[in-house]
């Protein structure tokens, strides 16, 4: 599934991106990723309670931090993580841990969240398998992982093509595909994956992990 060009590590980008990164970011999902990050929210809201421990995984500037914090959530059952410091620099008013880390060598000991996001960070790690197995393995017994990404799709119009385009350019991210993100999570024990219907070059994923036989 990952065959595609191995990207460079671009954590020092991101570094650099971050005073323009929620412009950048916004005009992504009015025009292509809309969908998909509803989808991703409505998740994480249906999924969340104030005693849910949850890393949000490739956090960026803290957006959905930040939101689910309005709403109620304990900002200290949160972590919060990005390889750019840059990214985490931005977050400095969210009153959660905050972790300078990879998605490919997560620095959390095995099963230690109920819920583990991570939107818009898979396709830009060098390695997504290696990132997804740390993601997977951070999860409890009994939890769940949702995903947002950008993916291999059939294009809408001309905006897809064009955000499609520009992303490619840059060279920050890939498009991955859903089928195959959902076999690779099918493969680590216990876990069940479904995508959440969405339009365009991007996709939204569950993955629940079942609870301990007693």
């Amino acid at each position: 599934m990952f065959a595609q060009t191995r990207l460079q590590d671009r954590a020092g980008h991101y570094d650099r991106l971050a005073p323009y990164y929620d412009r950048l970011h916004h005009r992504w999902l009015r025009h292509a990723g809309g969908e998909a990050q509803a989808a991703l929210e409505a998740l994480v809201r249906v999924l969340a309670t104030p005693q849910t421990t949850l890393l949000d995984a490739g956090c960026g500037t803290g957006h959905l931090a930040r939101s689910l914090i309005a709403e109620g959530m304990p900002p200290q059952s949160m972590t919060l993580l990005d390889p750019a410091a840059a990214m985490l620099a931005l977050c400095a008013d969210i009153p959660a841990e905050k972790v300078n880390g990879r998605l490919e060598a997560l620095p959390f000991q095995d099963d230690t969240f109920d819920l583990v996001i991570c939107a818009w960070a898979l396709e830009t790690v060098p390695d997504p398998f290696v990132a997804l197995s740390e993601l997977c393995k951070v999860v409890r017994p009994g939890g769940a992982l949702c995903l947002a990404f950008c993916a291999d799709r059939p294009v809408r119009g001309v905006a897809d093509r064009l955000m499609r385009q520009a992303l490619l350019c840059r060279g920050t991210g890939r498009f991955l595909s859903c089928a195959g993100v959902l076999r690779d999570i099918e493969r680590f024990d216990g876990f069940e994956a479904r995508a959440i219907p969405s339009h365009g070059p991007a996709a939204t994923i569950l993955a629940r992990r079942a609870a301990n036989k007693t």
